[in-house]
Formats: structure tokens, sequence, C-alpha cells
């Protein structure tokens, strides 16, 4: 379950329900005190793969992630450093910390974290925009939160082969822009608002 940043938001479907097999859907989590139905049936995980056509696929049983552990929360987010981020889920039943590594082809990618000066500290709701040939990679700073789980302050950004950056560039909540032209793929780094540079992290 993931939690909509706006508590007005309704999602759709991902497919069709089954009710016959007790399936329900919810499109607002902040309602879900409405609909009175209970969360913990052991109901198997989805994962779907987004086909860029406005569609998924259901990975669910290729992946693995299908398990029946009473999941509440996931969150992605790189630990060993290679660029494809892992899938952290939080269950009730069938072993508290699932990790799901990620296994697709390696790609190119660029990791940001901010540190603010005139903003706050660590660049929440920071705008970053990368652009790379023809890929043009639009992301805000704002760490997911789940149930119990967030993920960490900083924005991944996949670049598929593109294996050189034109810029990256940044406006800070205070208003401040900058931009980044010497940036090289496969790293995670580390922008400071006080006078525009970066470093490695």
């Amino acid at each position: 379950m993931s939690q909509p940043f706006s508590c007005t938001a309704s999602v759709p479907e991902l497919r069709d329900i089954d009710e016959d097999n007790g399936e329900f859907w919810v499109g607002n989590p902040f309602m879900f005190s409405n609909v009175q139905e209970n969360l913990s049936a052991y109901e198997r995980n989805g994962c779907f793969l987004n086909d860029r056509n406005g569609s998924f696929f259901d990975m669910s049983y290729l992946s693995g992630s299908d398990n029946r552990g009473d999941s509440r929360t996931v969150v992605g987010t790189d630990i060993d450093k290679d660029g494809m981020p892992e899938l952290f889920v939080r269950q009730v039943g069938g072993g508290a910390l699932v990790v799901y590594k990620n296994n697709f082809p390696q790609t190119n990618w660029l990791e940001i974290s901010l540190r603010g000066d005139k903003s706050n500290s660590a660049g929440i709701g920071a705008k970053i925009v990368v652009t790379a040939g023809d890929l043009n990679v639009r992301r805000e700073l704002y760490p997911v939160v789940n149930f119990l789980s967030q993920t960490p302050a900083k924005v991944h950004v996949g670049l598929q082969n593109h294996d050189k950056l034109d810029s990256v560039s940044i406006l800070w909540p205070s208003g401040k822009e900058t931009k980044l032209l010497d940036v090289k793929p496969n790293q995670h780094i580390r922008v400071f608002e006080s006078d525009d540079h970066f470093d490695t992290l």
C-alpha cells in the first residue's frame, strides 16, 4: 500500500478485481476506514512493471515477490551502491523484512543528495532536471513515506544507456537555481546550495 501526497487522490485499479476471491480495491488509503475491509487476509503481493505505453506487466510470480507475508509497506533504495534500487518489504508474518535485489540489466544512473543553506538542510521540495541527449528526467525531492517506513532524502535518476550528462539543474525551495555541467554518471553526488559545488559520496 502506498500513500499519495494528496488526501483527495484516487488511484484506479491496476487490473480487474476478483471479488469472488475476496479481492477489493481502495483508491484512496486515507478513506480506508470507511470501507470496513480487513488487510490481514494474507493476500499474495503484486509487482507490476510499467511498459511505458500506459499499461503494466504483472511480474509478481517471475520476480518472486508474490509471497503471502501480510506485507504492510514497501520502499525502494540502493543499498549496495550499484545504481539499481532494491525493494524493502515490511511484513507482519513470513519474515519481518524481505529485501528483493534488483536483477534488471545494468544501465547508467545518477543519485543526488542536497545540502540546503537558505532552503531546508536536506533540500526537501527541490525540483531537479537531468538532461542527457534526448532524455529529460524531472524529479522532486520528497522522501516517500509509507506505513512505518521512509526512503532516504535523495533522488535516483535512471539514465538508460546515456553515458554522458548534458546538465543537472536544481531549483531549490528558496528559489535559487543551480546548474551543473561537469557531472559524470554512475555516482552519488551531494550538491551544496551555498556555493553550487558538489562532492561525491
